[in-house]
Protein backbone atom coordinates (compact mmCIF):
# COMPACT_ATOMS: atom_id res chain seq x y z
CA UNK A 1 0.00 0.00 0.00
CA UNK A 2 1.77 3.61 -1.12
CA UNK A 3 1.84 5.78 1.25
CA UNK A 4 0.92 9.74 1.15
CA UNK A 5 2.95 12.60 2.81
CA UNK A 6 1.77 14.64 5.45
CA UNK A 7 2.07 17.84 2.90
CA UNK A 8 -0.24 16.47 0.28
CA UNK A 9 -2.33 14.99 2.66
CA UNK A 10 -2.71 18.50 4.28
CA UNK A 11 -2.82 20.14 0.85
CA UNK A 12 -6.24 17.81 -0.39
CA UNK A 13 -7.66 18.47 2.71
CA UNK A 14 -7.37 22.06 2.17
CA UNK A 15 -8.88 21.65 -1.11
CA UNK A 16 -11.94 19.19 -0.44
CA UNK A 17 -13.02 20.74 3.17
CA UNK A 18 -13.83 24.07 2.42
CA UNK A 19 -15.27 22.82 -0.92
CA UNK A 20 -17.44 20.05 0.59
CA UNK A 21 -18.62 22.61 3.69
CA UNK A 22 -19.46 25.22 1.21
CA UNK A 23 -21.89 23.07 -1.13
CA UNK A 24 -23.28 21.61 1.80
CA UNK A 25 -23.47 24.68 3.55
CA UNK A 26 -25.38 26.13 0.22
CA UNK A 27 -27.85 23.25 -0.23
CA UNK A 28 -29.00 23.05 3.49
CA UNK A 29 -32.70 23.48 3.65
CA UNK A 30 -33.84 27.31 4.57
CA UNK A 31 -29.99 28.30 3.37
CA UNK A 32 -29.33 30.50 0.29
CA UNK A 33 -30.59 27.76 -2.58
CA UNK A 34 -32.96 25.49 -1.01
CA UNK A 35 -36.33 26.61 0.58
CA UNK A 36 -34.71 29.71 1.10
CA UNK A 37 -35.74 31.41 4.63
CA UNK A 38 -35.13 34.71 6.10
CA UNK A 39 -32.35 33.84 9.27
CA UNK A 40 -34.03 36.68 11.02
CA UNK A 41 -37.39 34.94 11.04
CA UNK A 42 -36.06 31.80 12.96
CA UNK A 43 -39.90 30.04 12.56
CA UNK A 44 -39.24 29.67 8.98
CA UNK A 45 -36.09 28.11 9.01
CA UNK A 46 -36.98 25.50 11.81
CA UNK A 47 -40.00 24.63 8.68
CA UNK A 48 -37.51 24.39 6.12
CA UNK A 49 -35.38 22.00 8.08
CA UNK A 50 -38.10 20.05 8.98
CA UNK A 51 -39.73 19.89 5.42
CA UNK A 52 -36.57 18.29 3.98
CA UNK A 53 -35.36 16.57 6.79
CA UNK A 54 -33.32 13.63 5.26
CA UNK A 55 -31.32 16.66 3.65
CA UNK A 56 -30.99 18.51 6.53
CA UNK A 57 -29.36 15.87 8.09
CA UNK A 58 -27.20 15.04 5.47
CA UNK A 59 -25.83 18.99 4.73
CA UNK A 60 -26.07 18.67 8.53
CA UNK A 61 -23.33 15.82 8.84
CA UNK A 62 -21.33 16.81 6.02
CA UNK A 63 -20.85 20.23 6.95
CA UNK A 64 -19.17 19.40 9.60
CA UNK A 65 -16.85 16.85 8.55
CA UNK A 66 -15.78 19.79 5.72
CA UNK A 67 -14.74 21.97 7.82
CA UNK A 68 -12.93 19.91 10.20
CA UNK A 69 -10.73 18.44 7.27
CA UNK A 70 -10.26 22.05 6.55
CA UNK A 71 -9.14 22.88 10.09
CA UNK A 72 -6.46 19.68 9.77
CA UNK A 73 -4.93 21.00 6.80
CA UNK A 74 -4.98 24.57 7.44
CA UNK A 75 -3.03 23.85 10.86
CA UNK A 76 -0.35 22.37 8.98
CA UNK A 77 -0.53 24.73 6.18
CA UNK A 78 0.05 27.43 9.69
CA UNK A 79 2.67 25.36 11.33
CA UNK A 80 4.24 25.01 7.65
CA UNK A 81 5.29 28.70 8.36
CA UNK A 82 7.15 27.86 11.99
CA UNK A 83 10.36 30.23 12.22
CA UNK A 84 9.68 32.39 8.99
CA UNK A 85 7.96 35.41 8.21
CA UNK A 86 3.96 36.10 9.12
CA UNK A 87 4.27 32.45 11.64
CA UNK A 88 3.10 34.33 14.77
CA UNK A 89 0.11 36.25 13.13
CA UNK A 90 -1.24 32.76 11.70
CA UNK A 91 -0.63 31.64 15.04
CA UNK A 92 -3.05 34.12 16.77
CA UNK A 93 -5.91 33.41 13.56
CA UNK A 94 -5.76 29.43 13.61
CA UNK A 95 -7.61 29.47 17.56
CA UNK A 96 -10.38 31.99 16.19
CA UNK A 97 -11.06 29.71 13.19
CA UNK A 98 -10.68 26.34 15.42
CA UNK A 99 -13.46 27.92 17.52
CA UNK A 100 -15.95 28.97 14.99
CA UNK A 101 -15.76 25.92 13.17
CA UNK A 102 -16.43 24.44 16.74
CA UNK A 103 -19.89 26.47 17.56
CA UNK A 104 -20.75 25.82 14.01
CA UNK A 105 -20.72 21.67 14.57
CA UNK A 106 -22.55 22.19 17.82
CA UNK A 107 -24.78 24.14 15.64
CA UNK A 108 -25.48 21.54 13.03
CA UNK A 109 -25.74 18.96 15.74
CA UNK A 110 -28.76 20.80 16.78
CA UNK A 111 -30.27 21.22 13.38
CA UNK A 112 -30.19 18.09 12.86
CA UNK A 113 -32.00 17.01 15.79
CA UNK A 114 -34.60 20.25 14.85
CA UNK A 115 -35.23 18.24 11.35
CA UNK A 116 -36.12 15.55 12.73
CA UNK A 117 -38.47 16.18 15.46
CA UNK A 118 -40.95 17.55 12.62
CA UNK A 119 -44.08 16.44 14.99
CA UNK A 120 -43.60 19.08 17.50
CA UNK A 121 -43.64 21.75 14.66
CA UNK A 122 -41.72 24.15 14.15
CA UNK A 123 -43.02 26.86 16.79
CA UNK A 124 -41.71 24.33 19.40
CA UNK A 125 -38.07 25.55 18.16
CA UNK A 126 -37.89 28.72 17.51
CA UNK A 127 -35.91 29.87 20.70
CA UNK A 128 -33.16 26.98 19.75
CA UNK A 129 -32.98 28.28 16.09
CA UNK A 130 -32.55 32.15 17.72
CA UNK A 131 -29.66 30.56 19.49
CA UNK A 132 -28.30 28.63 16.53
CA UNK A 133 -28.29 31.58 14.62
CA UNK A 134 -26.71 33.54 17.40
CA UNK A 135 -23.83 30.87 17.58
CA UNK A 136 -23.62 31.38 13.83
CA UNK A 137 -22.95 35.32 13.79
CA UNK A 138 -20.64 35.00 16.34
CA UNK A 139 -18.56 32.03 14.28
CA UNK A 140 -18.60 34.33 11.24
CA UNK A 141 -17.08 36.99 12.96
CA UNK A 142 -14.47 35.04 14.72
CA UNK A 143 -13.36 33.26 11.45
CA UNK A 144 -13.49 36.56 9.50
CA UNK A 145 -10.89 37.76 11.84
CA UNK A 146 -8.88 34.34 11.80
CA UNK A 147 -9.30 34.07 8.09
CA UNK A 148 -7.92 37.47 7.60
CA UNK A 149 -4.73 37.00 10.17
CA UNK A 150 -4.06 33.95 8.43
CA UNK A 151 -4.37 34.73 4.89
CA UNK A 152 -2.49 38.24 6.05
CA UNK A 153 0.28 36.21 7.16
CA UNK A 154 0.24 33.96 3.88
CA UNK A 155 0.70 37.33 1.94
CA UNK A 156 4.37 38.16 3.48
CA UNK A 157 5.55 34.63 2.25
CA UNK A 158 7.39 34.01 -1.30
CA UNK A 159 5.91 30.80 -1.64
CA UNK A 160 2.41 31.73 -1.65
CA UNK A 161 -0.11 33.87 -4.26
CA UNK A 162 0.70 37.08 -2.41
CA UNK A 163 -2.30 38.67 -4.34
CA UNK A 164 -5.22 36.03 -3.70
CA UNK A 165 -4.00 36.27 -0.12
CA UNK A 166 -4.89 39.84 -0.22
CA UNK A 167 -8.25 39.29 -1.65
CA UNK A 168 -8.91 36.53 0.82
CA UNK A 169 -7.92 39.02 3.85
CA UNK A 170 -10.08 41.30 2.73
CA UNK A 171 -12.40 38.57 2.41
CA UNK A 172 -12.09 38.10 5.99
CA UNK A 173 -12.45 41.29 7.06
CA UNK A 174 -15.71 42.12 5.04
CA UNK A 175 -16.99 38.72 6.60
CA UNK A 176 -16.22 40.27 10.49
CA UNK A 177 -18.33 43.10 9.15
CA UNK A 178 -21.30 41.35 7.86
CA UNK A 179 -21.28 39.71 11.13
CA UNK A 180 -21.29 42.15 13.20
CA UNK A 181 -23.93 44.01 11.29
CA UNK A 182 -26.13 40.94 10.87
CA UNK A 183 -25.91 40.35 15.13
CA UNK A 184 -26.79 44.34 15.44
CA UNK A 185 -29.40 44.49 13.28
CA UNK A 186 -32.04 41.50 12.19
CA UNK A 187 -33.52 43.21 9.54
CA UNK A 188 -30.51 43.12 7.74
CA UNK A 189 -29.70 39.83 8.41
CA UNK A 190 -30.58 38.49 5.74
CA UNK A 191 -28.11 40.60 3.15
CA UNK A 192 -25.25 40.26 5.61
CA UNK A 193 -25.45 36.65 5.15
CA UNK A 194 -25.51 36.21 1.89
CA UNK A 195 -22.81 38.43 1.54
CA UNK A 196 -21.17 36.28 4.09
CA UNK A 197 -21.40 33.63 2.33
CA UNK A 198 -19.78 34.81 -0.88
CA UNK A 199 -16.33 35.76 1.20
CA UNK A 200 -16.54 32.13 2.42
CA UNK A 201 -16.71 31.54 -1.41
CA UNK A 202 -14.00 33.57 -1.80
CA UNK A 203 -11.53 31.88 1.11
CA UNK A 204 -12.38 28.60 -0.20
CA UNK A 205 -10.73 29.58 -3.70
CA UNK A 206 -7.74 30.92 -1.51
CA UNK A 207 -7.54 27.89 0.17
CA UNK A 208 -7.76 25.77 -3.30
CA UNK A 209 -4.89 27.55 -4.77
CA UNK A 210 -2.67 26.92 -0.95
CA UNK A 211 -3.84 23.36 -1.13
CA UNK A 212 -2.90 22.35 -4.58
CA UNK A 213 0.64 24.34 -3.95
CA UNK A 214 0.70 22.25 -0.53
CA UNK A 215 -0.21 19.00 -2.36
CA UNK A 216 2.36 19.44 -5.49
CA UNK A 217 5.24 20.66 -3.23
CA UNK A 218 6.63 16.78 -2.71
Amino acid sequence: MGTISVNKLAGYSMVVGPVLALICYFITPGGLFIDTANPAAPGEVVAALQGNATLSAITGILVPVGLIVFFSGLSLFVANMSGGSGHAIARLGLPMVLISIIGWVIGSGISIGISGAGAAGPAAFVPTQIGITAISTLGTILFGIGAMLIACAASTRDENNTYMAYVASLAGIVAVVTGVIGGLSSGQLELMTMIGGVCFLVFTIWSIIVGLAMSSSD
